[in-house]
């Protein structure tokens, strides 16, 4: 009996555990003392309600980020699902200069998908990749009404601001045109702007994994 006690008390803590370790996404320790971090939130504004982003395979938002050298930035994706929209961060950047210009949609085109398949084999499953250029992914930029640059500080954790964005596809899941995903550019506009906002810093303090900690040691933001 003792031992069947001892059995299902271990397995709820390590379902504790893990279920606690799952609440923080993935981070890469600091390379150095001066590395820094961006982050910024972003959400679907669906007729003035703000929702989560939905990133798949057919169709990605990332943040249109360049460093001073004009490269785009490779944010990591996170949908913690209650107080806050979609986090995007990225680690280790060096002090410098950076710049939001707004957001790229990423859809998949399946008539350029099916071209693609010819040469990869009809097994081949589209991926969700927006950042590895896959001939069948088509780009879209959706601007901000002024580009924002940021002056990122050696040892910091900075926020680049929180944004939303309303949109329609040309057909989405009941579309039958190879550009279903395609958002209409004409139906499609950033309707918050708010470069200074720091909410996504508080929210983030609080986690608390040993990497996060060590991040979180460079976040000057009050945590909520």
């Amino acid at each position: 009996m003792k031992r069947i006690i001892i059995v299902a008390l271990t397995l709820v803590y390590l379902g504790t555990f893990s279920g606690y370790a799952q609440l923080f996404p993935k981070v890469s320790k600091p390379k150095s003392a001066d590395m820094s971090m961006l982050a910024l939130q972003f959400a679907h504004d669906e007729n003035g309600e703000l929702t989560d982003i939905i990133n798949a395979n057919w169709s990605a938002w990332i943040p249109a980020v360049t460093d001073s050298d004009g490269n785009l930035l490779e944010f990591r994706h996170n949908r913690p699902g209650t107080d806050v929209h979609n986090i995007y961060y990225v680690e280790n950047l060096k002090a410098g200069e950076y710049t939001i210009t707004g957001f790229y949609h990423i859809y998949t085109d399946y008539g350029k998908l099916e071209e693609y398949k010819k040469e990869k084999g009809e097994s081949y499953i589209a991926e969700n990749a927006p950042y590895k250029d896959l001939p069948y992914h088509i780009k879209q930029h959706i601007t901000l009404k002024e580009p924002v640059k940021v002056n990122l500080e050696a040892n910091k954790m900075m926020s680049l601001g929180s944004y939303a964005v309303k949109f329609k596809y040309v057909g989405g899941q009941n579309g039958t045109t190879d550009d279903r995903w395609k958002a209409i550019e004409e139906e499609t506009k950033l309707t918050k702007e708010e470069p200074n906002n720091d909410y996504i810093l508080r929210y983030m303090k609080s986690w608390a994994t040993k990497k996060w900690k060590m991040w979180n040691a460079k976040n000057s933001a009050e945590k909520l």
